[in-house]
């Protein structure tokens, strides 16, 4: 097994012409163990890396498929939690070994048998990053799970306002729709919508928590009351809530089991000002204009941020569009581009 810790050090020990045998590549996802969700298991990383890359330069296979062949790849991602072995690994050549997994939780998902890993890299890739991690990893960034609709909604738009159509009124002061997760860093989602119906008509709101009849026993469980805050007006699809993002002049961006969140984007890419978690001290690998949102610090109260977002577009006209422009440096209709590259030099540069 050959591996090169400096990345910039020395060559590719491959070439991408022979990526077409299936065994050489440039880069090689072994996929995780025993997740739910096709992204978290490694998709997400491979479609980003085949938007910029080509599908002949990217691979994904099963920790099986590595006990029944060879490989060589510049980068190997390799998922967790996993089932891998250390003898497993012993036929691949590659130049870096990168751990990556897609779970909502800071932890390392490294159980007595993967030990080894460590002793292979200190890399180590999470949807977002913030400061006081352990300092045993050096902790990177992933592509986000991409929201399909979100591009194919906006270019229907922009169709649209081309044949004249009027944009949307923004009736609503803010709006929020969304489950009621978190409960282990007190639900600021169910904080922030009780202090809302506790300021009466004083705040123009639309949506509320979404529960599923089975999430029920587990609120029960944390002692969490949603009286007064769940959402009643039955499935809402992506077109009507998007639109309902349109109507708002603000949209809550809470914490959820992680303080990253697509709604970010989507609120952004709306033209609404997000009121968020603060996200100042957050890593994410799409950058988030920290200065077109406003950020509630931890335990504070929502409805004083909600002020100043409504506030924000008047203090700074412009603003909404210098959030959707900043986006578009990285993305292309809210989705990865090959145009725009910028975004794979951010995510290639932690290696």
């Amino acid at each position: 097994m050959r591996r090169t810790d400096n990345h910039s050090a020395a060559g590719p020990i491959i070439s991408l012409q022979h990526a077409s045998d299936g065994r050489v590549t440039k880069f090689l996802i072994v996929s995780a163990d025993g997740t739910s969700g096709r992204g978290s298991r490694g998709l997400s990383l491979y479609w980003f890396l085949t938007c910029f890359h080509g599908r002949r330069a990217v691979k994904v296979v099963s920790t099986a498929d590595l006990r029944s062949g060879s490989y060589s790849a510049d980068i190997v991602f390799v998922g967790l939690p996993s089932e891998v072995r250390e003898d497993d690994l012993a036929q691949v050549r590659y130049r870096q070994l990168v751990l990556f997994d897609y779970q909502d939780t800071v932890k390392a998902w490294l159980d007595e048998d993967r030990e080894f890993l460590r002793g292979m890299t200190n890399r180590y890739l999470k949807v977002w990053g913030e400061p006081g991690w352990p300092t045993e990893w050096k902790w990177g960034v992933l592509p986000i799970r991409r929201q399909v609709r979100l591009p194919l909604y906006l270019r229907y738009l922009r169709l649209k306002s081309r044949f004249g159509a009027r944009p949307r009124v923004r009736v609503w002061d803010v709006s929020f729709l969304g489950t009621p997760t978190g409960l282990g860093v007190g639900s600021q989602r169910v904080q922030w919508l009780r202090e809302i119906r506790g300021a009466g008509d004083g705040v123009r709101f639309w949506g509320g928590l979404v529960v599923p009849e089975s999430y029920y026993q587990h609120l029960d469980a944390h002692g969490v009351d949603t009286t007064g805050l769940t959402y009643d007006g039955g499935r809402v699809s992506f077109n009507k809530f998007f639109d309902m993002m349109l109507m708002s002049k603000a949209v809550l961006t809470p914490m959820g089991n992680a303080r990253w969140s697509y709604r970010h984007y989507e609120a952004i890419y709306a033209g609404a000002i997000p009121v968020s978690c603060d996200m100042r001290r957050t890593t994410t690998l799409i950058p988030l204009p920290l200065d077109g949102m406003v950020h509630v610090p931890d335990g504070a109260s929502v409805l004083p941020s909600i002020a100043e977002a409504l506030a924000l577009p008047v203090k700074s006209p412009g603003v909404r569009e210098a959030n959707v422009a900043f986006l578009e440096q990285y993305l292309e209709y809210g989705d990865y581009s090959r145009r725009k590259p910028a975004l794979m030099e951010l995510f290639l540069a932690q290696f």
